[in-house]
């Protein structure tokens, strides 16, 4: 900066200055998205430990209390805080012997640009058993989680919860326990049931919510979902 004014300098310094702001404000940003999917992480890692005893307070409360909350399986969709209370409040008690080992993982995680709401995909990987036998006779299990996550008071929770079931597998060698008033049966009453079968081997791909990472083109699914003629749900009621 030899022979430049003092008013030139200033400039040049004033410029460093609003650049280097910008650096950190962007550096900011970034590592804010990597601690929100830190956090998100462990929120949907919770919620399979919880949900390896039925622990149904616990579970409950991963969830927002948004009237838009809602949770999709098998059977269908259960809507509001009412319908993820139905779901998980219908099996608090649950006989000693109940587990549901649950591994999620693989996660692909998306932070809104504001931050405030995100998406994630997993892999789920599991087996329950829910009564003591010998040997062992556990149903094996494998689904897609397709979640929406909503940051509330700076704290992250599940608002939309959807479980496309790949498959479930048992010998079935040993009958169902008859219900009791220990072991209740549970009762599927989702707001809306499901209209076809989508796990293995339908062929059908849960949608993604991401576009290709490197092309950024939208994916394929809904193109081959279109060629399927899916199988009517067994859970929905025959009218």
């Amino acid at each position: 900066m030899t022979g430049q004014s003092i008013e030139t300098r200033l400039k040049s310094l004033e410029a460093e200055i609003r650049a280097l702001k910008k650096q950190v404000k962007a550096r900011d940003k970034r590592l804010q998205t990597l601690e929100d999917i830190e956090a998100i992480k462990r929120l949907q890692c919770a919620y399979g430990y919880y949900l390896e005893r039925w622990m149904s307070d616990e579970i409950i409360d991963c969830f927002s209390d948004s009237p838009e909350v809602s949770g999709t399986f098998a059977e269908g969709t259960y809507k509001g805080p009412e319908g993820i209370r139905r779901y998980f409040g219908q099996g608090r008690v649950m006989p000693q012997e109940f587990l549901h080992l649950v591994m999620q993982v693989s996660p692909v995680i998306t932070v809104a640009e504001d931050g405030k709401s995100a998406h994630g995909r997993w892999y789920g990987y599991g087996t329950i058993l829910s009564r003591h036998t010998v040997p062992l006779d556990p149903t094996y299990m494998m689904v897609i989680y397709e979640m929406d996550y909503v940051k509330e008071r700076g704290v992250w929770k599940i608002l939309k919860l959807r479980l496309n079931m790949h498959y479930a597998y048992s010998s079935d060698k040993i009958p169902p326990p008859a219900e009791s008033k220990d072991a209740p049966r549970i009762r599927l009453t989702p707001d809306e049931w499901a209209q076809f079968d989508t796990g293995y081997p339908s062929g059908y791909i849960y949608p993604f919510h991401y576009r290709h990472p490197v092309t950024g083109k939208e994916t394929s699914e809904a193109k081959r979902n279109a060629a399927l003629k899916l199988k009517p749900s067994m859970f929905k009621p025959v009218q």
